[in-house]
C-alpha cells in the first residue's frame, strides 16, 4: 500500500512539472516574445530587405542591397559601408514604441512629425514598403514622437533609435583609404620625394611568415614590419573627410595633387592595381589631402599614413642580419685572431672539433646563437663589399652557421636546401650621436653571399665574440652523487677513507674504523659538476709544466669519489699560490689561486676555492683527534658553517 501511494505521489508531481513547464514557464516565455513582436513599430525581417531611403536635415541618401553588399546610389554612385547600413536595418527591425500617443492624430505638426526630422523607407524582396518618421522629442523623458507609416498612430520610442537612424552620407559611404586584402598584395610601389622603390612579396618557405623583398632601386631583404605597417594604414584607416565628390583641376592644385608628395600603388595577385596620391596638408580636420587614380573625390587621410611612409630605401631594408630557424643549426665555425673552433650538434648537446675534440658548453652555445639571430644594423654602409676599408678580406671575426634543409611544402618540396650562412665581421667605425650623444662604436657586418653591408653597434656582437676557453665545456668531473659510496681524503701523508652503508650513513674505515654520523655531502657537491676558472696548460703525453710552482709536485689534498669499484672523479689540489707570482698567469684575478689536477683530464686547471676549503675542513677534523675510538659519533660539519 505504501508502495501504490508514492507510485501515485510521483506521477501527481510529474503531472504538476509538466503543467508548470508547458502553461507557466513556455507558455510565460511565448506570451512575452509575443509581445514584443506586438510592440515593434515596423514588422519585417532583416534579409528580406533590397533599398533603403534615408531622409535628414543633411539630405538624402538612397541604398540598394546588391549580392549582399550595400551600395549608394544617390546622391552619387558609391560603395556604402555595409557595417553601417546594416546597424540601421537592424534596429529598425527590432525598435519598440513606448506609449500609443493618438491613433488618428489631427496635427502632426505638434508632434514635429508634419515634417519629420528623420525619414526612412524600406523596400522588401517582395516589392512591399515600410516607413518609419521621427520627429521631436517628447517634453518629459527620453523619448521622440514616431510614426510608422504615413496616416498610422503615433507613437512614442527611445531617443536612441533617432540617433540610430540620423546618418549622413559622410557615415553611410564606405570611407575605406584602399580596399584589399594583405594575403591578396602581390607587388607595391613607393614614391615619395626622392624614394622611388618597389617591392615584391617573397616566396613561401612553409612557415606562415610574409616575406618582403625589395627590388628596386636595388635587390635587397625587405623589413616586414615597416611594410606591414604601412599595409596595414592602408587598409584599416579611414577617410576623415571629403571636401569634394568631383575636383576640378584648380583644387587638385590647391591641394597639391597636381604634384603629389606621396604615390603608392598596390597590385594584387590578380596583378589589380589600386594608385593612392597624397598632396598637401590639411588643417581642418588635421590630416593630408589625397585620391585614388581614377576618381574625382578627394578626401583627407589621417597624418598617421602618411607617418607610415617610409623617408629612404634605409627605411625599407631589413635591418635584421640574419635569419634562420636556430633549430635548423647542426654545425658553427669561429674563426677569431687565427684561432679556429668547430663545433657540431650531438642531440641535444654540442661539442667541439676543432682545435680538439672538447665537450663544449651548451649555455655559451646557445647564447652565440641568441646573438646572431638578434642583430640588427643601425644602417648600411655605402659601397662594394670589397672596399679594403671594411677590411672583410681580414676580418676581425667571421662565424658560420651550417644548417639542415629546411621544412617541406604542402607538396612535399623542401623550401630551403642544406647551406651554410657565414658572418664576416670588419673593420671599426662609428654611428654619428643625436644632437650632443656621443658617437656610438661600430663595425661593419657581411653576410656571404648578400651585397648589403651593415653597420652594427660593436655592443650587440658582444655574444659572438667567443674563444674556445667560452665554448668549451667548464665542468671537470661530473658523476651521480647518490651512487657515491666510498671517499677517499689524502691530506699530509695520510689517507682517510670512508664508506657509505645501505642506510645512507657514513663511516670512517680507514686508517681506523668509527662508526660516525658525518655530513659529508659538503664534499660531494663541491666535487660533482666542478667547474674550471681557467687553464693553466694542456698537454698530450706527459706534462709540460712545472707542477712544483704551483704546489703539485706533493699535492695538498687529494679528494678521490667511488661508485663501487670504479672511480668517478679523483682531483689533486696544489698549494695556494699568489698569482703574481707565476709569470704566466698574469691573466688571473690577483690574490691567491687554487690549482688543480683531475684524473683523466691531461691538464693543469685554476678552480674556486671552495672544494680545497672544505676538503681541507674534513681532513682538519678527522685528523684531529688522535683516536676515534672514544668518539663513535663523529659529526663532519660544512666549510660553509
Amino acid at each position: 500500500m505504501r508502495f501504490k501511494n508514492t507510485l501515485i505521489m510521483a506521477i501527481a508531481a510529474l503531472l504538476l512539472g509538466g503543467y508548470v513547464w508547458f502553461f507557466e514557464i513556455r507558455g510565460r516565455e511565448e506570451r512575452e516574445e509575443a509581445e514584443r513582436v506586438a510592440s515593434r513599430l515596423l514588422h519585417f525581417e532583416s534579409d528580406s530587405v533590397t533599398g533603403l531611403t534615408l531622409q535628414t536635415d543633411d539630405g538624402t541618401v538612397v541604398l540598394s542591397r546588391v549580392d549582399d553588399a550595400w551600395r549608394i546610389t544617390t546622391p552619387y554612385d558609391l560603395p556604402a559601408d555595409s557595417a553601417a547600413v546594416d546597424s540601421i536595418v537592424n534596429r529598425l527591425q527590432s525598435a519598440d514604441h513606448e506609449r500609443l500617443i493618438e491613433e488618428q492624430p489631427a496635427d502632426l505638426a505638434r508632434f514635429g512629425l508634419a515634417e519629420p526630422e528623420v525619414m526612412v523607407t524600406l523596400q522588401l524582396d517582395d516589392g512591399d514598403t515600410r516607413t518609419l518618421a521621427v520627429g521631436g522629442g517628447t517634453p518629459v523623458g527620453f523619448n521622440v514622437f514616431v510614426q510608422p507609416g504615413a496616416g498610422e498612430a503615433v507613437y512614442t520610442s527611445a531617443a536612441s533609435l533617432k540617433d540610430a537612424l540620423d546618418k549622413t552620407l559622410f557615415d553611410l559611404r564606405d570611407r575605406k583609404i584602399l580596399s584589399f586584402a594583405d594575403a591578396d598584395v602581390a607587388r607595391l610601389q613607393i614614391d615619395a620625394g626622392g624614394l622611388e622603390a618597389a617591392i615584391r612579396r617573397g616566396a613561401e618557405q612553409g612557415d606562415g611568415i610574409t616575406r618582403w623583398e625589395l627590388t628596386e632601386p636595388l635587390a635587397a631583404r625587405g623589413d616586414n614590419e615597416t611594410i606591414s605597417s604601412l599595409l596595414t594604414r592602408l587598409r584599416n584607416d579611414r577617410a576623415l573627410a571629403y571636401p569634394t565628390e568631383s575636383a576640378t583641376a584648380e583644387e587638385l592644385a590647391s591641394w597639391g595633387l597636381d604634384d603629389p608628395v606621396a604615390t603608392l600603388t598596390i597590385w594584387t595577385a590578380e596583378d589589380a592595381a589600386q594608385t593612392l596620391q597624397i598632396g598637401a596638408e590639411s588643417e581642418a580636420p588635421a590630416g593630408y589631402y589625397a585620391r585614388r587614380l581614377g576618381s574625382d573625390a578627394v578626401f583627407v587621410v589621417p597624418a598617421g599614413l602618411v607617418d607610415a611612409v617610409p623617408d629612404s630605401v634605409d627605411d625599407l631594408r631589413n635591418k635584421t642580419v640574419v635569419a634562420f630557424a636556430r633549430d635548423r643549426v647542426e654545425s658553427i665555425a669561429v674563426s677569431r685572431s687565427g684561432e679556429s673552433i668547430e663545433l657540431v650538434k650531438d642531440g641535444l648537446d654540442w661539442r667541439i672539433e676543432q682545435p680538439r675534440e672538447l665537450p663544449a658548453d651548451t649555455s655559451t652555445v646557445a647564447t652565440l646563437l641568441g646573438g646572431a639571430l638578434a642583430l640588427r644594423a643601425e644602417g648600411f654602409a655605402a659601397g662594394d663589399r670589397d672596399d679594403p676599408r671594411f677590411a672583410f678580406d681580414d676580418p676581425f671575426l667571421q662565424v658560420g652557421f651550417g644548417l639542415e634543409p629546411g621544412p617541406g611544402t604542402a607538396t612535399g618540396e623542401a623550401t630551403d636546401a642544406a647551406r651554410t650562412v657565414t658572418l664576416s665581421i670588419g673593420a671599426s667605425t662609428a654611428i654619428e650621436g643625436e644632437d650632443d650623444e656621443e658617437p656610438v662604436a661600430a663595425r661593419y657586418v657581411v653576410v656571404e653571399g648578400e651585397p648589403a653591408v651593415y653597420v652594427v653597434p660593436e655592443a650587440e656582437l658582444d655574444d659572438l665574440e667567443v674563444d674556445l676557453f667560452a665554448l668549451r665545456s667548464k665542468t671537470l668531473a661530473s658523476f651521480d652523487q647518490s651512487a657515491v659510496d666510498r671517499i677517499e681524503l689524502t691530506a699530509g701523508g695520510t689517507t682517510h677513507a670512508l664508506a657509505k652503508d645501505d642506510a645512507g650513513s657514513w663511516s670512517l674505515i680507514a686508517p681506523e674504523a668509527a662508526a660516525m654520523d658525518s655530513e659529508v655531502n659538503d664534499i660531494l657537491w663541491n666535487l660533482n659538476y666542478l667547474n674550471m676558472e681557467g687553464i693553466v696548460a694542456e698537454w698530450d703525453g706527459e706534462p709540460d709544466v712545472n707542477l712544483g710552482a704551483y704546489g703539485l709536485d706533493a699535492p695538498a689534498l687529494t679528494v678521490r669519489a667511488f661508485a663501487g669499484d670504479q672511480m668517478v672523479a679523483g682531483i689533486s689540489i696544489g698549494a695556494s699560490v699568489p698569482a703574481d707570482e707565476i709569470a704566466d698567469l698574469q691573466q688571473f684575478a690577483a690574490g691567491e689561486q687554487t690549482y688543480a689536477l683531475v684524473d683523466g683530464v691531461p691538464g693543469l686547471f685554476r678552480i674556486s676555492a671552495r672544494l680545497r676549503d672544505a676538503a681541507q675542513h674534513l681532513a682538519d677534523t678527522l685528523s684531529g683527534p688522535a683516536s676515534l675510538a672514544g668518539r663513535p659519533h663523529l659529526t663532519l660539519r660544512s666549510a660553509f658553517g
